[in-house]
């Protein structure tokens, strides 16, 4: 167990942080940037609430892996509880933070002057799924940056070779949403995790275009063994 002075400040309540397993540093938790992001909102959010609804009475952090010398997910309970009844209500979280999608469309002119679109995949396996060729836009995890369309330039790069500006980006998540979220939040009730879609429409000759389907990319070093498909 970890050293149970370690607490965290939510909305002015003291909550304590353990941790399950004797190897989990819950001090490089405490800084790991979307559980501080996270503190930051739930305490945003009691206090933006003009009668207080729960209480939280600890956080027990469960799991972490790494990636490399980083955190990479982390897994922890909130003991969160209705103050009317006393009842707990969902509090298992599976933290990994943001990424961002490119819904990227490549368009050319035959001889004939019609215009032909293809959209971009990247095929690889995806072993949650279980899938060992899923196929699905570009995407990657955010780095903590703030810079959304830079990312997925990079990740366009990075996973298809093609090569875009951050300007012909167009965050369709913005356009959605503007800052009111930070994305869309494909499952609330169990993660953190956020998707921010960008849009990005690119004219190229179309023999370059059918060069890209097969095309081998991603970063092997990595652990990725992507194929492009149109």
């Amino acid at each position: 167990m970890s050293d149970n002075n370690i607490t965290i400040d939510i909305a002015g309540t003291s909550v304590p942080v353990t941790a399950l397993q004797t190897n989990i540093d819950v001090a490089s938790v405490l800084e790991f940037k979307p559980f501080k992001d996270w503190v930051s909102a739930i305490s945003k959010e009691s206090y933006s609430v003009k009668k207080k609804e729960l209480e939280f009475k600890k956080v027990e952090i469960q799991n972490v892996d790494y990636f490399g010398p980083k955190i990479g997910f982390i897994k922890f309970k909130v003991d969160a509880r209705l103050i009317e009844n006393g009842k707990n209500v969902p509090g298992i979280v599976f933290m990994r933070g943001g990424s961002v999608a490119v819904l990227l469309i490549l368009r050319s002119k035959d001889e004939n002057e019609t215009v032909n679109e293809h959209v971009v995949l990247t095929e690889q396996p995806r072993i949650p799924v279980p899938s060992l060729a899923f196929p699905e836009i570009p995407a990657g995890m955010l780095d903590g940056s703030g810079n959304f369309t830079g990312k997925a330039s990079e990740e366009i790069r990075e996973e298809t070779g093609i090569v875009i500006k951050d300007q012909d980006l167009i965050d369709m998540t913005e356009l959605a949403y503007g800052n009111q979220y930070k994305g869309a939040y494909p499952s609330p009730g169990g993660s953190d995790e956020f998707m921010r879609l960008c849009l990005c429409i690119k004219d190229m000759n179309i023999n370059d275009i059918i060069k890209l389907e097969g095309k081998l990319g991603g970063l092997r070093d990595h652990g990725e063994n992507i194929v492009v498909r149109l």
